[in-house]
């Protein structure tokens, strides 16, 4: 239930590959993008509520610092690390710290159904899901509707479709796994901003900020749109103003600014040095306190 990935393959290659053992990446990302950029990115989306974020996919990881120097932290087993765990520092540093060269991951059993439940956009009614036997593997929220994704084998779809019914959805329906991962890629759009928030905040935030493009994994607090720069400043104080934080990116989808706390500013820059001590990477993108 691990594979051991080069960081240049991409998702849709090392899907067909584990494919042909009947095993899954759940993962979410453009089915073309390498690996190693989608670790470093942290592509993580909707799929997290069913089978975890890639800190819990990632087992093990091989990178090259700013010195040049291949490091190997972890392995492929869960329990592998004494001390700070350097695959998990990997996750969502976009390059700053190390070039990611290898990586290793948990897997699962391929699904080979798929079920799409559409509720009213009420955050509560997520909530609610979550405690029955009708948990979803997947859940986004948008301002017109929510939205509740089931993966399993046909045995299992079938269950789901008769248990979802009795929650009030607007309507049930099955699609294929191939439909359901185009669906995800549709609604998880990194294209414009990134909010991490305190999942009860996330109307709030909403509301707050005017954003009128967005998509949100409600469950974690995780809101993803578009925005143009005359925009940003409200939404950057929104997230705030809710105990959260916002990453914007520019068109080829990299951060424009990671952080504006000045002590955020500095650890960041101590970081770096250690790792990047001939300063070989790119740059840590920061904005003005």
């Amino acid at each position: 239930m691990t594979a051991t990935f080069a960081a240049d393959v991409t998702l849709a290659d090392a899907q067909a590959r584990l494919g042909q053992h009947g095993q899954w990446l759940p993962i979410d990302g453009e089915p073309t993008t390498p690996l190693g950029s989608l670790v470093e990115t942290n592509s993580t989306g909707p799929l997290r509520l069913g089978y975890g974020a890639w800190r819990d996919l990632l087992l093990g990881c091989q990178f090259t610092s700013g010195a040049g120097e291949l490091i190997t932290a972890g392995g492929r087993t869960v329990k592998n690390v004494a001390g700070y765990d350097l695959t998990k520092f990997m996750v969502g540093q976009h390059g700053i710290f190390g070039r990611v060269v290898t990586i290793t991951v948990r897997t699962y059993r391929k699904p080979e159904a798929a079920l799409l439940a559409t509720f009213e956009p009420d955050v509560r009614r997520l909530g609610a899901l979550l405690t029955t036997p009708a948990r979803p593997q997947w859940s986004v929220l948008t301002r017109d509707t929510l939205l509740c994704g089931y993966l399993a084998d046909a045995r299992t779809v079938s269950f789901y479709q008769t248990e979802v019914p009795r929650h009030g959805p607007r309507d049930v329906r099955r699609h294929t796994v191939e439909d359901d991962v185009a669906l995800r890629l549709r609604l998880w759009d990194l294209s414009g901003f990134r909010a991490s928030l305190p999942p009860a905040s996330v109307e709030a935030f909403v509301r707050a900020s005017a954003v009128s493009h967005w998509s949100a994994d409600a469950a974690f607090g995780v809101v993803v749109g578009s925005c143009d720069a005359s925009h940003q400043s409200a939404l950057d104080r929104a997230a705030r103003d809710v105990g959260g934080s916002i990453l914007f990116f520019d068109e080829s989808r990299r951060p424009t600014s990671l952080t504006s706390d000045p002590g955020v500013q500095r650890l960041l820059h101590r970081l770096k040095t250690a790792f990047d001590p001939r300063g070989a990477l790119e740059p840590i993108p920061v904005t003005s306190p």
